[in-house]
């Protein structure tokens, strides 16, 4: 049976000593306790050097690379769309509407390396929906004040969050953000107009603008009245990756998936089914029972009816799929994020698993139809000690 390593532990000591020794006095170091890094901080929100404007067009649209405010310890980011100027009648979205108006997506660190990646709006939305940064009911990027769905005329709006930090409750995961001549990095694509629409506007495509805004943490002072402060998140250094495995060949029949994307600890994957190009016509073609294999043993039989009751579970997503409130076609995610009280991101990252490079990760199952696979992982590299 192959099994992971272990995660990381802390060792615990029993206070001795002898009867002759008088009692420790803990007062005075419990009063120099630095109060943690939340409370001696505060939540920070600017502009994010992001306010583009683009006609959509017949081919992609390359809307450039932006320099994000270095201020703090970076948070996440808000990414407000909206669609506006489109005229006449007949619009109608593709499947992956109006998210997949956006195309190859990008944070980076300072040193170009990848914080988030994906190669779709829709699979950044996918992140925000069940990666666990918020209450399912706020999650869902059609539950927002922000969003409108498309009129006759090809016009719309939305607002995705795009993660840094891993918990709010304690800021883990939340980068160092105070070089202004070394800053993260956002750049994206417009789609082409085809992308979106499936049937354009009669007369004329929308105008698309995309801004941004960025959330941080504040900097706390090193003591405050006295007492002093952390002055940094907990375990500073550990990075949360978004990234996608996309375009994996499903024949009919029985396949062994490769999960590519491993050495690091794994918060959660989101899997996505599409026959002929469609996510609603992939959803019926998961196997009736899926093998989730580690190192060749099988960690999960996943019945199709069961997984899904264990998404509900996780997120009270029902409904008609697709549609607010609801789980989305083809989609399903296997987490170690729900430990604390069964919700996505209610966690206390007990239950987060550890892989190396040579950890063996596989689906396998009697798929329905030849289709593709796209694999959206969430892992991190932890630094110091993360678990509660």
């Amino acid at each position: 049976m192959g099994v992971l390593t272990q995660k990381n532990s802390q060792n615990s000591s029993q206070a001795g000593g002898n009867n002759n020794q008088s009692p420790r006095d803990d007062s005075n170091q419990a009063a120099m306790a630095p109060v943690n890094f939340v409370r001696a901080s505060d939540e920070h929100l600017e502009p994010g050097n992001v306010d583009v404007s683009r006609l959509l067009l017949a081919n992609a649209i390359d809307a450039g690379t932006f320099d994000l405010p270095a201020y703090g310890f970076l948070s996440h980011m808000y990414v407000l769309v909206e669609g506006a100027s489109g005229a006449g009648t007949g619009a109608v979205l593709t499947e992956d509407g109006p998210y997949n108006v956006l195309q190859n997506i990008a944070l980076t660190e300072p040193n170009g390396a990848f914080i988030a990646q994906f190669t779709s709006g829709w699979q950044m939305a996918m992140a925000q929906k069940y990666g666990g940064y918020l209450h399912p009911i706020a999650a869902d990027p059609k539950r927002s004040p922000a969003w409108s769905t498309v009129t006759a005329a090809g016009n719309f709006s939305f607002l995705l969050r795009l993660p840094v930090a891993v918990s709010g409750r304690d800021a883990v995961g939340a980068l160092a953000n105070q070089d202004s001549a070394g800053q993260f990095k956002f750049r994206f694509t417009y789609a082409p107009s085809a992308t979106l629409f499936s049937t354009p506007p009669s007369t004329t495509l929308p105008t698309v603008r995309v801004r941004v805004w960025t959330q941080a943490w504040d900097q706390p002072e090193p003591a405050s009245a006295g007492t002093p402060n952390a002055v940094e998140p907990p375990a500073p250094g550990t990075t949360s990756f978004w990234s996608v495995q996309s375009g994996i060949s499903v024949n009919s029949g029985e396949n062994n998936i490769d999960i590519k994307r491993k050495g690091n600890y794994i918060r959660t994957w989101i899997f996505v089914l599409r026959t002929s190009g469609s996510r609603a016509t992939g959803d019926g073609n998961w196997p009736a029972e899926l093998r989730f294999m580690r190192d060749a043993f099988p960690a999960r039989y996943y019945n199709t009816t069961v997984w899904q009751h264990q998404m509900f579970e996780r997120t009270g997503y029902t409904g008609t799929k697709d549609t607010a409130g609801a789980l989305d076609n083809g989609l399903r995610f296997h987490d170690y994020m729900h430990e604390f009280d069964g919700l996505l991101g209610r966690e206390v990252r007990d239950l987060w698993q550890p892989t190396r490079g040579s950890t063996r990760l596989e689906l396998a199952g009697s798929f329905g139809a030849a289709s593709t696979l796209d694999i959206i992982t969430n892992d991190v590299a932890i630094a110091q000690n993360v678990f509660v």
